[in-house]
């Protein structure tokens, strides 16, 4: 059960083994600081400068689709007040693409997808990021039409994308050591950044999760585990690059290990972890080897916000309300059993649990222009919204669906 369980965690978006304590070190941390160190004075310039201080200029998970002003959950439409709802089912063996439609449903229609999928949207296109055992990146336009795929190296394992220009996306490889960016227009790739410098023990790969964007600055998330089914992690890693073409700025080491996502909320950038597994590899520990930090950029430190005892566990799924400074976490206690969604205060440090849903995992994603946080859960392969305090389920046109995998809002 433990090597199954650390096996999905490797492949999707929960991650295995054993979190180390802040002052954890590893043996390639000087390594680091010589790689950082030895930019050109333009590439050390503090990246705090780069980081407006108003929350409207900067790039969080909720923030890479359009603007609108609809809460109404519909179908593509014409009309700048609407949006579209995109999920994705997984079984493990496929993924189950399907959208909202005109009568406001989860539809009946579907596109088959690798069961490992991820969704993205930018500037009104879908991204599908098929990954382990696909590895590859598949452009949908608006009408659900395959533009094209780009094929990664095998076990290239893609695991987010963010602009990077209006003609070019910078896409996240978590399985081989590089970081690519990807003509929209064409589907090529036209420049590879090498992150193996960040690399920990065997493992060839620093595994890079997470990106955002703040002003000319490409903000990337590195768990950098030691890799094998007894896998240790030191403290993530945090790497800024020039958003244009990805020379390195400067690191900065988190306060915990095994990093999941991370988002800006009023100018602060925001870093969830889900930490290890706990000894008989049901869960996460509710302790402090887990949990939220916000990384001070100018002073090259990480504290912490709430840890995972008062979380309950690991972070497990990770939206950001940027506007009010509300993070969305569905937390890992014990896989299939305690899997609660709660509401973080991220400035008074508060910690809520919203009632009615729970297994959401990494199926969340807000919308900052409704104000809506949208999320599915595998208790019970439904879909919902989440506003002003109520949770409403979003209806479907067939129970024939697999298991919620993944949600965005396209505008």
């Amino acid at each position: 059960m433990k090597k199954f369980l650390s096996l999905l965690v490797a492949s999707s978006f929960a991650f295995y083994m054993q979190a180390c304590s802040d002052n954890s070190t590893s043996a390639d941390d000087d390594e680091i600081e010589k790689v950082s160190s030895s930019s050109s004075a333009d590439k050390a310039k503090s990246s705090s400068s780069k980081v407006k201080s108003s929350s409207s200029s900067v790039k969080s998970s909720s923030s890479k689709a359009k603007s609108s002003s609809s809460k109404k959950v519909e179908s593509s439409s014409s009309s700048e007040d609407s949006y579209s709802v995109y999920v994705i089912g997984n079984d493990y063996a496929s993924g189950d693409l399907r959208w909202v439609d005109d009568k406001g449903k989860i539809s009946k229609k579907s596109i088959l997808f690798g069961g490992d999928s991820k969704l993205c949207t930018i500037d009104g296109n879908i991204y599908v990021l098929e990954r382990t055992g696909s590895d590859d990146l598949v452009l949908l336009n608006s009408s659900r039409e395959k533009v094209w795929t780009v094929k990664f190296d095998a076990d290239a394992n893609p695991y987010d994308v963010v602009k990077a220009n209006k003609d070019e996306v910078w896409v996240a490889l978590r399985g081989v050591p590089k970081l690519v960016k990807v003509s929209v227009k064409k589907g090529k790739i036209t420049k590879t950044v090498k992150t193996d410098a960040f690399a920990n023990g065997n493992n060839p790969s620093p595994e890079l999760v997470d990106l955002e964007v703040s002003g000319d600055t490409l903000f990337a998330l590195f768990q950098r585990s030691t890799g094998g089914w007894d896998a240790t992690y030191p403290a993530g890693l945090l790497a800024m690059y020039k958003l244009d073409n990805g020379d390195l700025l400067d690191t900065i080491r988190l306060a915990k290990g095994n990093p999941y996502g991370m988002a800006f909320a009023k100018g602060k950038l925001y870093v969830g972890s889900t930490g290890g597994w706990n000894a008989l590899g049901t869960g996460m520990d509710a302790d402090e080897a887990r949990g939220i930090e916000v990384v001070n950029i100018a002073k090259k430190k990480s504290s912490m916000v709430v840890d995972g005892t008062k979380l309950g566990g690991g972070v497990w799924g990770f939206a950001v309300d940027a506007k009010n400074a509300i993070a969305y976490v569905a937390v890992m206690a014990t896989w299939g059993v305690d899997e609660p969604l709660v509401e973080v205060n991220l400035e008074k440090k508060t910690v809520n649990t919203i009632s009615g849903v729970s297994s959401v995992g990494g199926t969340i994603f807000y919308d900052d222009v409704s104000e809506t946080l949208f999320l599915g859960s595998g208790a019970t392969n439904s879909y919902y919204t989440y506003s002003a305090g109520t949770l409403t389920e979003i209806k479907k046109a067939t129970d024939d669906i697999l298991p919620p995998y993944g949600i965005v809002v396209v505008r």
